[in-house]
């Protein structure tokens, strides 16, 4: 509903004094259409969530999927015009930038036991160093047990490079400045720890939807049919358009194995979210959300990306639990009143670790790009302030560092 108010406002705020009359009514007509084209939706999803027996299953109306729970509510046009007018700015970041260094300080990843994980075929080439004071407690790369550990590394937002088993696995890629282009959007805080090619090159890319914080069309094309994509419903055709053919869409609940030459085989399932999809005003929710589990036969990594709290994550927990790692969002979550259906705060994410029945999780998707109005570091104090709350012991649930490789055991 807000996304043809959305770009209907930029426009005429940027053409304002020099705008005919007859635009700006054919502006305001194809507003009020698709604010009643998404009347009809909502009403035909309200009636959905009234008769069906199960909420669970992905729901696609005249084109558009819509969240088939009644946790969700769509915005309104008033809702977005008073987040608008009441939006808060500057979200405490200091204006000195070395404050911004010490409290939101980089690492660089573990290289050595990155390469040490991987097979042979996807490590990186040449030294690349690691701060060792960053690393003084860990084993070295010849004496790391990789039959028995999981690593991950947070590059920031929902970008995570994990490894289990032998499988190399990257999340929600994004490394460049801005979300959109080299011009335009939100801008990193800090930089990125590390670019994608010092990391080992991924098996598999796992992309909750398509917002332009989680799926860096540069990634994209730099990796291209190298890796193997999955993708929710409906996105397969975007990535066809970038030349990319190597991608398997799945819909919610439904699986798929992937297998190494000569390794192991693993399960990849797709498992529901409330959020939504688009990447500009004319695509919203042409494509699907959901949440990733990869499973091998002894450990498993569930991947959420952007979602707003309901029971489903009880049922994922019940079906599929319990989960060896659980990497969770923990940022973007203010005004609560007008983030609450789409994105989780920390008390909600440490609900989620629980319905999972989650050996470990670490808070992504905070302290990167600053799209809603908490203090920049809010979400790691109010995630520890909820492990409290729900007597989740230190250590269970962390918000890590950019760019530190941490080693969770099986």
């Amino acid at each position: 509903m807000n996304r043809a108010f959305g770009l209907s406002l930029s426009w005429l705020r940027a053409n304002r004094g020099s705008v005919p009359v007859y635009c700006v009514g054919a502006i305001a007509s194809l507003t009020v259409y698709y604010l009643y084209n998404d009347y009809k939706i909502d009403s035909r999803r309200r009636l959905h969530i009234k008769h069906s027996p199960n909420q669970y299953e992905s729901l696609n109306i005249s084109g558009r999927f819509v969240n088939p729970f009644d946790t969700w509510r769509d915005k309104t046009l008033w809702d977005f015009v008073r987040w608008l007018w009441t939006r808060t700015s500057g979200n405490g970041l200091p204006k000195n930038a070395k404050d911004l260094e010490k409290t939101l300080p980089l690492a660089r990843p573990h290289f050595a036991i990155l390469n040490a994980f991987s097979r042979p075929q996807n490590q990186t080439q040449g030294p690349l160093s690691s701060d060792d004071t960053e690393y003084i407690d860990y084993p070295t790369a010849e004496e790391v047990d990789r039959e028995n550990n999981i690593t991950v590394t947070w590059i920031g937002q929902s970008t995570c490079f994990a490894q289990m088993d032998g499988l190399n696995i990257l999340t929600d890629p994004i490394f460049k400045r801005r979300t959109v282009f080299s011009w335009l959007g939100p801008e990193r805080l800090r930089p990125v720890p590390c670019q994608l090619n010092e990391l080992p090159r991924p098996d598999i890319v796992l992309v909750s939807h398509n917002h332009f914080d989680h799926l860096d069309a540069d990634v994209v094309k730099q990796l291209g049919n190298s890796v193997t994509w999955f993708v929710p419903l409906g996105l397969r055709d975007w990535f066809a358009r970038q030349g990319i053919y190597k991608v398997r869409e799945l819909d919610w609940w439904q699986e798929t194995e992937f297998s190494l030459p000569g390794s192991k085989t693993y399960r990849i399932i797709a498992t529901p979210t409330q959020h939504w999809s688009g990447r500009n005003g004319f695509d919203s929710n042409s494509s699907l959300w959901c949440s990733f589990l990869v499973k091998s036969p002894r450990a498993s990594i569930f991947h959420c990306g952007d979602t707003g709290y309901c029971p489903v994550f009880k049922a994922i927990g019940d079906k599929y639990g319990p989960v060896s790692l659980a990497i969770l969002p923990i940022g973007s979550y203010q005004p609560r009143w007008y983030m609450c259906h789409q994105h989780v705060d920390p008390d909600d994410a440490v609900k989620i670790h629980l319905d999972l029945n989650a050996a470990h999780s670490i808070g992504v998707h905070w302290g990167t790009f600053m799209m809603s109005d908490e203090h920049y570091l809010d979400p790691p104090n109010d995630l520890a302030l909820a492990c409290t709350k729900y007597n989740v012991s230190h250590g269970r649930f962390t918000a890590p560092q950019f760019g530190k490789t941490l080693l969770y055991p099986l």
